[in-house]
């Protein structure tokens, strides 16, 4: 008996027209997933401009807790999702404190904006994360470097008023 090394097409299913188009759809929507970050977290803490502050501080007779952080702060986003995400914790510090987030750009940018820098400089930031509780007046209540855990954290809002 003879083989037939031909190949007979006619027997063969045909490739369904969506098929590729749903594949190139797919990959397309990975890569975009990796570009383009998703944010589901919500930050409960009411963030204050950093040139706003102060007269808010003297109008409430709150302190200002500066919370000095980086992008690139392990840490820092850890202390943002276990503290400043946790509703209990949030309220804490909107009721006691008037807050201000104080992002360092130096590695990304070259330089911080120059109200940054006066910051870092005035409370001698050289680590993130960093959160500094001043008076009214700017004066130096109490400091933390580092993220020690929530419930350290918990203790030291606690602890200045």
């Amino acid at each position: 008996m003879p083989t037939s090394l031909t190949f007979d097409r006619t027997k063969q299913r045909a490739l369904p027209i969506w098929l590729p188009i749903v594949v190139a759809l797919l990959i397309v929507a990975r890569i975009v997933s990796w570009k383009v970050p998703v944010k589901t977290d919500v930050d409960l803490v009411h963030w204050m401009d950093i040139d706003q502050a102060m007269a808010a501080s003297t109008r409430s007779h709150r302190p200002i807790l500066y919370e000095f952080s980086a992008e690139w702060c392990g840490p820092c986003h850890l202390l943002e999702r276990e503290v400043f995400m946790d509703p209990d914790l949030a309220a804490k510090i909107n009721n006691r404190y008037i807050a201000v987030k104080v992002i360092d750009r130096q590695r990304e940018d070259g330089r911080n904006a120059g109200n940054v820098q006066r910051l870092m400089d005035r409370y001698s930031v050289n680590a993130f994360p960093t959160i500094v509780v001043a008076a009214q007046d700017g004066r130096v209540r109490d400091r933390t470097v580092g993220y020690p855990g929530r419930d350290q954290f918990a203790a030291f809002l606690d602890r200045v008023r």
